[in-house]
């Protein structure tokens, strides 16, 4: 069976290089791709650096939106902390870059014709984006095609104008039985055994 990752919101990549250089060799799989997007074309250009070599990874410099078209990444102090929602705490509306944008399901359907026949994770970390992007995944039906869901928690509380939408968003998460396993640079002893998990499933 095809394994797919999809690495929402990178950074640096780290996450993605544990997956490819660590995770995925000690289990044996090398039929897999891996999807990273990123937001911030510096983050994004800094990721295709590091793994042009590697035919089987593929680095996307688009944000996770509702729409197709264009967003605005408002900038935070901490380079981890960049959003699309100007109203997500401590970003700043004075530095900021125009970025592309995509539906999540419209892009999978376009550019990944195996998915609903592989075995899909996903590490998702987008700043508040999560809302647009659960949602969309909700109406189209893809929560049953992911195995496993990891990434550093949930961000929708950080936005102001999604104040009243947390409850809505636990509520997509709990009913499609959606619990996000720690997968992150930022203490790394802390996280779940994603290697170990994966095994189980398989």
């Amino acid at each position: 069976m095809k394994f797919n990752y999809f690495d929402l919101g990178l950074y640096g990549g780290v996450e993605l290089f544990w997956m490819v250089s660590s995770i995925l060799p000690e289990l044996g799989i090398e039929q897999y791709h891996c999807y990273g997007f990123e937001a911030c074309r510096q983050y994004a250009l800094f990721n295709k650096e590091h793994h042009y070599n590697n035919e089987k990874v593929d680095i996307l410099n688009y944000a996770i939106s509702n729409k197709n078209g264009f967003d605005t990444l408002y900038y935070h102090p901490n380079a981890l902390g960049h959003s699309i929602f100007s109203t997500k705490q401590g970003v700043t509306t004075n530095a900021y870059e125009r970025v592309e944008s995509i539906l999540f399901s419209d892009w999978v359907k376009t550019n990944v014709p195996d998915f609903e026949n592989s075995f899909n994770v996903m590490k998702v970390n987008i700043e508040g984006a999560e809302w647009h992007l659960f949602r969309d995944m909700e109406e189209n039906d893809m929560f049953r095609h992911f195995n496993l869901f990891c990434g550093a928690g949930h961000d929708v509380e950080k936005i102001y104008e999604l104040n009243n939408k947390v409850e809505e968003y636990y509520i997509i998460n709990e009913k499609n039985n959606i619990t996000i396993h720690r997968f992150t640079e930022w203490k790394p002893e802390k996280n779940a055994n994603i290697k170990q998990l994966i095994k189980e499933m398989l």
